[in-house]
C-alpha cells in the first residue's frame, strides 16, 4: 500500500497529513473538504514528503501513528521545517508510543477514540499554537517528571555528601560508634563528630539511627537502577576500611606481642 501524503490548505496555513492506509486518507480527506476553507490534495512516498517539505514548508503536520516510518517522516519534513508543529492520530493505545511521541516534541496528541470534531479542534488549535494532550498522556508526563525528580534527589542525596562524610555514612549503616569509626579511620572523634553533624544536616534526619538506614536505603535503590558509581565507591571503600581494620589488628596484636615481652 503506496504511502499518502494529503496536503491540505487551511487560511494560508500549510498542513500535511501522513498515512499508508488508503481508507483512513479517503475520511480524512472527506472530513476535511466537509468544511468550506479546507483544500486538500495527495502525495506519494518518503521522496514526495521531502518535496512537499521543500515546495509547501507546512506549519502543521498530521500523522497516523501507525504507519511504520512515522517518526522518520516527521523528521523528514522537520530537516527542512524545524518550527514545524505535530499533531499525532493515534491508531492504538500504549504508553510507549504516547511517551515516545511526546519525547520527540508533538502539539497534539489524539486517542483512537477521536471523533471527528475532536479532530477538526484539534488540527486548528495546533494551527492557533495550542498544545492538544489528552489526559492520560499528561498524567504519563507528570509521572515521569517525578520519577526522574525522585531519581535525581536520591543521587544527589548521596554524591551532596563529601567523600570522607560517605565513608563516615557507611561505617555507620555498618552500625559503628563515633569512636570506632575515629579509630577505623585514624582521625579524632570531635573530626568525626562534625562529619556526623553535617551528614545529619544535609540529609535532614535526625539520628545517626536514621542516617544509617537512609544511606542503606539509597545503596538500594541505587542497586536495583543498576548504578555502578555508587556500587564502585562503596566496594572501593570496603577495600579501604578493611584494609584499615587489619592494620588497626595488626597494631593491636603487635602492642598485645609488645606487653607480653
Amino acid at each position: 500500500m503506496p504511502n499518502v501524503i494529503l496536503m491540505i490548505r487551511r487560511c494560508g496555513m500549510d498542513m500535511l497529513f501522513i498515512s499508508h492506509v488508503s481508507f483512513l486518507r479517503d475520511a480524512i480527506v472527506a472530513i476535511l473538504r466537509g468544511n468550506n476553507d479546507h483544500q486538500v490534495s495527495s502525495a506519494f512516498s518518503r521522496e514526495t514528503v521531502e518535496a512537499a517539505a521543500l515546495e509547501l514548508a507546512p506549519s502543521l503536520v498530521v500523522i497516523d501513528a501507525s504507519h511504520p516510518e512515522a517518526v522518520a517522516l516527521v523528521a523528514v519534513v522537520r530537516a527542512h521545517v524545524p518550527k514545524v508543529s505535530v499533531v499525532v492520530l493515534a491508531m492504538q493505545e500504549q504508553d510507549e508510543d504516547l511517551l515516545a511521541w511526546a519525547d520527540i516534541g508533538i502539539s497534539g496528541y489524539l486517542e483512537p477514540c477521536t471523533s471527528t470534531q475532536d479532530l477538526i479542534s484539534a488540527v486548528r488549535r495546533a494551527g492557533a499554537g495550542e498544545v492538544v494532550c489528552p489526559p492520560r498522556l499528561t498524567a504519563l508526563l507528570m509521572n515521569r517528571f517525578a520519577g526522574r525528580s525522585s531519581e535525581r534527589a536520591t543521587r544527589a542525596g548521596i554524591f551532596a555528601l563529601t567523600t570522607r562524610e560517605r565513608e563516615i555514612a557507611e561505617l555507620l549503616a555498618d552500625g559503628l560508634s563515633n569512636k570506632l569509626i575515629a579509630r577505623r579511620l585514624c582521625v579524632a572523634l570531635p573530626t568525626v563528630k562534625n562529619h556526623v553533624h553535617s551528614i545529619l544536616d544535609k540529609w535532614d534526619v535526625q539520628s545517626r539511627g536514621e542516617a544509617a538506614a537512609r544511606y542503606r536505603q539509597k545503596i538500594q535503590e541505587n542497586v536495583e537502577r543498576g548504578g555502578g558509581k555508587l556500587a564502585g565507591l562503596r566496594s572501593s571503600q570496603v577495600a579501604q576500611t578493611g584494609g584499615s581494620a587489619m592494620r588497626n589488628s595488626e597494631m593491636q596484636n603487635g602492642m598485645s606481642s609488645h606487653a607480653g615481652r
